[in-house]
């Protein structure tokens, strides 16, 4: 996907978990991370200068600076309550994560938890399920702040005709990267942003991990739809994600499922990485 803010992390460490998102069996699952050596957690700074020194077109600006990016970025925290669902099966967790994604947090109805910090993974879950722990501490995460990540290093955008979906009208723009960036720069997104608040309505995207073509990537295109946005100390957040399959030139397809945002806080500590330091977490992944 796009890389942390401070971390430098390759967009497309998420891809391979995504593209897995979208298949039913991903809410069957039953995580369990957590850390017990960790680092320093990295803090944001010079936020001013990351939203006035970008070589990013305006609209760019404008949708970062709709959904209030230097806001967010002046927080320690940012918390939230997940219910997804996919056909019959359903996910609880709670999910903590720093701005500039230097921390992950996400702790399951069931009791266990996932921790990422610094790009290094912890683990109280039984070793047949870190890989399945590694992809939900990044993916959540992600759906939730790809619209504060499109100024990130190496992305390229491209301004397309404004289009109506579901009825509204939309802007549109394509987003590619520059060679070398992450381990799948063939990857394109096309989000949707609306035409008066630009606030981000629709992202459609592909994922070309493991050796697939674009050309058969694009036959399972997915989007993820933003939707009942509420403002939170002066920031818009999306509280309902809903997943489609999606064609460049068609948009949306099927829903295929949904997910509700509860409970969304902000918060100044990071005091919610340092369980990793309980001494009941294994790592799992550098």
């Amino acid at each position: 996907m796009f890389t942390n803010s401070n971390n430098h992390l390759p967009h497309q460490i998420m891809k391979p978990y995504i593209n897995a998102l979208l298949g039913i069996f991903l809410i069957t699952l039953c995580f369990s991370c957590k850390d017990s050596s960790g680092g320093a957690i990295q803090k944001t700074t010079q936020v001013e200068n990351e939203m006035s020194e970008t070589n990013h077109p305006n609209y760019v600006s404008e949708m970062e600076k709709a959904h209030r990016k230097s806001d967010l970025l002046k927080n320690g925290i940012v918390c939230f309550n997940l219910d997804m669902t996919f056909g019959k099966n359903k996910s609880l967790m709670k999910i903590f994560t720093t701005p500039n994604s230097s921390a992950i947090r996400v702790d399951k109805k069931d009791g266990a938890s996932t921790v990422m910090v610094n790009g290094s993974i912890y683990s109280d879950a039984d070793s047949t399920q870190w890989n399945r722990e590694k992809f939900g501490v990044y993916t959540y995460q992600y759906f939730f702040m790809a619209p504060y990540k499109f100024s990130d290093e190496g992305t390229i955008w491209k301004k397309m005709n404004e289009v109506v979906m579901e009825g509204k009208p939309m802007e549109r723009a394509m987003l590619t990267f520059e060679a070398g960036t992450g381990d799948a720069p063939d990857d394109w997104y096309i989000v949707y942003a609306d035409e008066d608040s630009h606030l981000v309505q629709y992202i459609g995207y592909i994922v070309t991990g493991g050796g697939t073509s674009v050309e058969e990537a694009e036959k399972n295109a997915h989007a993820i739809k933003y939707s009942d946005y509420e403002t939170i100390a002066n920031i818009p957040f999306a509280t309902k994600w809903e997943f489609f399959d999606f064609n460049r030139e068609k948009g949306l397809g099927d829903k295929i499922g949904e997910g509700h945002l509860r409970n969304i806080e902000l918060m100044d500590n990071v005091d919610q990485f340092e369980i990793i330091n309980d001494g009941t977490y294994t790592k799992i992944s550098e």
